[in-house]
């Protein structure tokens, strides 16, 4: 967490938050705070409580984020996404909180984008126009039109909003600290940990440079798609505080859920579903706010995505990972679950697996039978996910969290416009596709050769360590009990440990020889490379066999 410093807080601003908290019966916290009695704690704690509230805590944080502003507002709408943070109730209610701020007057939106810009408002367009089409704690958006004719949309921020937005960062990172270090009934909740991602969250959403490279790339992934699009970028006109785009003329997904006359929705409910999952499965860069909102139809049921302030980021190892959950999951085989959960690091390999086994089968029992418009697997994975952390302590990535809220989002638009989509038909074939690439030869290859150097260290350090273990056993510091039993394992362990050896040189060597392109080919790869692979899977096979027939290692 970013170190605040007590000369950056706005006093001010964090009495009004203190005097809020107790107006809405949070003054047991402030009391827990211990910020009365302090040398500027007495300024601060005058409020009043005096306000009867039936509502629920949840309820009433909700109140106190809605009459802190922007910043606050922002917060509970990251936090909504993430309930294994907060919780689901909590999460729920935070998902109620409105974005509705006040636009700012013209004269200050041509102020921007002419400073932006460095030209005056006329010399880059044709016409713009005053009313503003939407406005939001960050910015708003004007419609225009470009000197060759090109409508666009142009996003303009919100004068003010980088320091709004520090001065409050600072106090949320002293409160998130105080509360975390102070209450320890509420320190489960990790807030400094929460504060932390938010900060990311925001300063990304208020850079719009960097919302123009989301949109570019997100358009060159699907750019052979003619079903999916996403707003054209005009950077010449695009700084970090004015975004000039494609104005999209079409229809919001949201209207067309509710009357879905003259468009094919089961199309779109193909589309919209098929292209979430191969952001998140093949292209490792998703949409993190894929709400009907944000999505438009255009003609000839074209979905497109708007507003990419906000993507989720995974490697290709976190893919694979989760493609093997996807279908272990939608398998029902909960063993393999725990098995890759733990992998994953997830869940700690001492967890009490029995206990799990059983948790994990109680979830699963909801979807297992269910009708096609009640399978979501997006709600399993959010579902096993906040019992994991609450019971089991584990280890829950923030992607895979995004991942959960956004699959569900975008399986719950699908089901709507399509009652018989089935989610499992389009992520079947994918995720075996994704595993067949995953062990293909060429993949193995590259797996071998980017970690060729570990491998080599291992084997390089081997007899040395060997040694160190023979000194310590001479030494008296390990003790052995030797016996003819013991003597057989330890013969029987060296000539796997051989084989194993042999067949980790069989494939680094062919590792190497099928990056090269060259010689007598088989199935794409070179002669050499491919017996070399062949001879080490069928020494790997057979030594798998062994182990599992003798159930020694």
């Amino acid at each position: 967490m970013l170190p605040f410093s007590r000369k950056g807080i706005d006093y001010q601003r964090l009495g009004e938050i203190i005097q809020l908290m107790a107006k809405y019966q949070f003054d047991n916290v402030v009391g827990e705070l211990e910020l009365k009695g302090s040398r500027w704690g007495d300024l601060l704690y005058k409020y009043d409580s005096s306000i009867d509230l039936d509502a629920t805590a949840p309820e009433r944080i909700r109140l106190v984020f809605e009459e802190l502003g922007p910043t606050f507002i922002k917060l509970g709408q990251m936090v909504s996404t993430r309930p294994d943070l907060v919780g689901q109730e909590m999460a729920n209610e935070f998902a109620k909180l409105q974005d509705d701020t006040l636009p700012f007057d013209f004269d200050t939106v041509k102020l921007i984008v002419e400073n932006e810009l460095d030209k005056p408002l006329a010399e880059v367009f044709q016409v713009f126009g005053e009313e503003h089409l939407a406005a939001a704690s960050i910015g708003q958006v004007h419609s225009a039109v470009l000197k060759d004719g090109t409508l666009v949309a142009v996003k303009v921020q919100r004068p003010g909003i980088h320091d709004t937005v520090e001065k409050d960062l600072i106090i949320m990172h002293h409160l998130a600290d105080l509360i975390h270090n102070r209450i320890s009934s509420l320190s489960v909740f990790n807030f400094p940990e929460i504060v932390d991602e938010f900060e990311k969250s925001i300063r990304k959403e208020m850079d719009y440079a960097l919302e123009a490279r989301n949109a570019e790339i997100f358009q060159a992934n699907f750019a052979g798609n003619d079903g999916i699009c996403a707003p054209d970028i005009f950077p010449e006109y695009s700084t970090s505080l004015v975004l000039t785009m494609e104005f999209i003329q079409g229809t919001k997904m949201s209207q067309v859920m509710e009357n879905p006359e003259g468009f094919n929705t089961k199309i779109l409910a193909d589309r919209a579903a098929q292209s979430y999952f191969q952001q998140i499965m093949m292209d490792g860069f998703f949409h993190a706010d894929p709400h009907p909102g944000n999505l438009y139809v255009l003609e000839d049921n074209v979905v497109c995505y708007i507003d990419f302030g906000m993507m989720g980021h995974i490697d290709q190892d976190f893919m694979q990972n989760l493609a093997e959950l996807f279908i272990q999951v939608i398998e029902y085989n909960v063993d393999a679950i725990i098995n890759q959960l733990i992998y994953m690091g997830i869940i700690d390999d001492y967890v009490d697996r029995n206990l799990l086994k059983r948790d994990i089968m109680d979830i699963l029992d909801h979807y297992y039978g269910a009708s096609l418009n009640e399978m979501n697997v997006g709600n399993m994975l959010s579902d096993l996910a906040i019992p994991l952390i609450t019971k089991y302590q584990a280890h829950v990535p923030p992607e895979f969290t995004l991942i959960a809220r956004g699959v569900t989002l975008i399986e719950d638009v699908a089901h709507t416009l399509d009652g018989e989509y089935d989610a499992t038909a389009q992520l079947k074939p994918m995720v075996r596709k994704i595993l067949l690439k995953k062990f293909s030869p060429k993949n193995m290859a590259g797996l071998f050769k980017d970690n060729i150097f570990e491998v080599e260290h291992l084997v390089k350090n081997l007899p040395r360590n060997i040694n160190r273990l023979v000194a310590k056993v001479d030494n008296g510091e390990i003790k052995v009990k030797y016996s003819e039993e013991l003597s057989e394992d330890i013969e029987r362990t060296s000539n796997k440990l051989v084989v194993a050896i042999i067949i980790a040189a069989l494939l680094m060597g062919s590792s190497w020889i099928i990056q090269i392109d060259k010689g007598p080919m088989v199935w794409g790869m070179p002669l050499l490379g491919f017996l070399g692979f062949a001879a080490s899977g069928v020494l790997g096979v057979g030594l798998i066999i062994y182990i599992l027939r003798y159930r020694k290692i």
